[in-house]
């Protein structure tokens, strides 16, 4: 049993890992075909040309390719090629995934889930993820397209670049692959690699595509080295780290504030900004039902009724964790509750109400909780959590709230 048990496994891993190569080397591939339909224009971003070093060249062209288009454009042996600025590059290529996007899809690409990523000039720090929509469904117009924004990203940009258009592709195991067509055609091998802890990681890209005899250079980016296109880091290479606060890259930045309740009667408010969050609640419901004075339980006799209530307040501290794309997330917190405990009493003259020891704060319970979290339509939430409180007793909450 143990034996099929880690053959199981071991074939798991073994598909899993063969899944992952496989969208690296389409994706690879997708890059060097885009880089031979297109031919960089610096003239066409605004900077007047006035030597080769300022208009990149141009490694890869249609005739390396020219049997592959000849099949792909059938009987009239003709496919479109295109004299342009990154943004071409990275339409041409989302729009051979639309296409064929079943390819990618049995390659590992999970879904839809393929974008134009851009980012804004003098600033590498934030990736934003784009779709080619209708102009009705536009939020921007680039270059004559219109598109629609998906997402933002805390993401370092592969190289700082800046004012750059490129691809976001996602795997079926959740990790984001990138790839630049344009820097492939201006340097001569695929730019390609994976987003890991809050940056753009450049890998080594498959000696099959890569033409410039150079290819095996280090580009250093951030006294970053490239890295294999496996999951182990080689000989030459170093882990990433992370110039950023974002934690998972699919977590994108948001704020969170929402209404929370537990069972127990506590109630009150729930901040968040990218995954923390914070939890502050208070139960009162004594003194709204009546709280004797002190002058009035030395002065009657009082016997309790048996009932109780704990009034006071509870704080915790969490972190939200992304189980699925920012849809479902787990959260997490620690805290405390600080309470008194109140007795439902009655007098001999028919007064009643709830009375305490006057015991500031007598009772203190550490507080943990886990649960789900569910966004809906990009700026609504739900959420449970079960509790264990002062190690003994159990509880539940649930909130609801906004999410920008």
């Amino acid at each position: 049993m143990k034996k099929y048990v880690c053959f199981i496994v071991l074939f798991t891993i073994i598909v899993s890992t063969t899944t992952a190569d496989a969208l690296a080397d389409i994706l690879q591939d997708l890059a060097v075909q885009t880089a031979c339909l297109g031919m960089y224009s610096t003239a066409q971003t605004g900077v007047y040309v006035t030597s080769r070093y300022d208009d990149p060249p141009d490694w890869y062209d249609p005739p390396m390719l020219a049997n592959r288009f000849a099949a792909m454009s059938g009987n009239m042996t003709r496919i479109n090629t295109f004299y342009g600025v990154c943004f071409d590059y990275a339409q041409f290529a989302w729009d051979d995934i639309k296409r064929y996007q079943k390819s990618y899809n049995d390659a590992g690409m999970i879904g839809q889930q393929w974008y134009i990523a851009v980012t804004n000039k003098n600033d590498p720090y934030t990736i934003i993820l784009y779709d080619p929509v209708s102009r009705e469904n536009a939020t921007i117009i680039s270059n004559g397209v219109y598109l629609k924004e998906n997402s933002r990203h805390r993401v370092y940009a592969h190289d700082g670049a800046t004012g750059h258009a490129w691809l976001w592709v996602q795997h079926s195991n959740g990790t984001w692959y990138w790839i630049d067509p344009t820097w492939t055609d201006n340097t001569g091998y695929p730019w390609w690699g994976k987003v890991e802890n809050g940056r753009e990681v450049q890998y080594y890209p498959d000696p099959k595509y890569s033409i410039n005899p150079n290819y095996l250079k280090p580009i250093v980016a951030n006294n970053e080295q490239p890295r294999s296109s496996n999951t182990t880091n080689t000989q030459n290479t170093k882990p990433a780290t992370s110039n950023t606060s974002s934690g998972s890259s699919n977590n994108k930045s948001y704020f969170l504030i929402g209404y929370n309740y537990s069972f127990e009667g506590f109630h009150g408010l729930t901040i968040g900004y990218n995954g923390f969050y914070i939890s502050f609640d208070m139960n009162m419901s004594a003194y709204a039902d009546g709280v004797t004075s002190s002058s009035s339980k030395d002065e009657y006799l009082l016997w309790r009724t048996g009932e109780t209530t704990e009034v006071g307040m509870e704080f915790l501290l969490g972190y939200s964790f992304n189980l699925y794309k920012n849809i479902f997330r787990l959260p997490i917190g620690i805290g405390m509750r600080l309470t008194d405990t109140y007795y439902y009493y009655k007098d001999n003259i028919g007064n009643k109400g709830w009375t305490s020891n006057d015991n500031f704060m007598e009772n203190k319970y550490f507080i943990a909780e886990a649960g789900l979290q569910l966004i809906l339509l990009k700026f609504l939430y739900i959420s449970s959590t079960f509790r264990t409180i002062g190690f003994s007793d159990i509880g539940f909450s649930v909130g609801a709230g906004f999410v920008y």
